[in-house]
This record gives C-alpha cells, structure tokens and sequence, in this order.
C-alpha cells in the first residue's frame, strides 16, 4: 500500500526481464532464472497488494477516523479527520496522518498519537497476510 515503487514501475521492470530472458540464446544461466524468479515473485506481491489495496485504505481512513474523533472535537484534529477522510491513495493519507503525528510528538495527547500508531500497526498486519495470500477481509483485526 505503501511502496515507494508504483505499480507500473514494477511491471516495467518485469518486462524488461522477461523480454532479455526471452531475447537470450542458449540456456539461461543461475542468474538469468533468478531473475525471472524474481519476477514472478514480483507479479505474485503486486496481484495479491493490488487486490487488497482499496479494502486496506477504507479500513485505514475509517479507523483512524474513529480514534481521532475518540480524542474530542478540536480544529486541528477536525482538519486533520477531514484530511484522512478525503484521502484517495496511501500518499493522501500518509501525508495527513505524517501531519497530525508531527503535530503530536511533542507531547500533545500521546495517548491519540499511541491509538493512531496501533491502527498502523493493524494496517501494517493485515497488509502483510493479504501479501501471504490471505485474502483479508476490511474489518479484520480488531
């Protein structure tokens, strides 16, 4: 959800592979087929982040939401739920919750900034067993 490589840069670069391993005469040698093993490697992590992404950011957004709106009404954490709840992509909602945790670092209500950190954890979680191949349903976890 979070990767720093779009998901047409990887698939550039799986075809950039394929097609030198295509192109090459003779037997592929260990480094060759290491290649094409990353590669669908890499097809297997994409298809399995690409089918759980939006399922994750729903259940981000919306669980941040709740623990922001637990803290009490405050302008800043009003901006900032608005913010998260807007997001389209994980970078929306990274820079909005980057924002308010910056905001909160400097002691202002660690038990919020402690809450938010929880939900990433979950995130963190339930991205990781929907790239084990589980298919993780958006309310798992808590």
């Amino acid at each position: 959800m979070f990767n720093p490589l779009g998901a047409d840069e990887l698939i550039a670069g799986m075809g950039r592979t394929m097609r030198a391993a295509a192109r090459a005469e003779g037997p592929l040698d260990d480094f060759a087929r290491g290649q094409l093993l990353s590669g669908a490697s890499i097809a297997g992590l994409l298809a399995a982040e690409l089918a759980s992404r939006e399922a994750l950011l729903r259940r981000t957004r919306r669980r941040l939401g709740e623990e922001i709106a637990a803290a009490g009404a405050d302008p800043t954490l009003d901006a900032a739920a608005g913010r998260i709840a807007a997001a389209d992509d994980g970078d929306q909602l990274g820079a909005a919750l980057g924002d308010l945790l910056a905001e909160l670092r400097d002691g202002r209500d660690p038990e919020l900034r402690g809450r938010l950190l929880a939900v990433l954890r979950e995130m963190t979680e339930l991205e990781l067993a929907a790239l084990a191949g589980e298919r993780v349903p958006p309310e798992a976890g808590r």
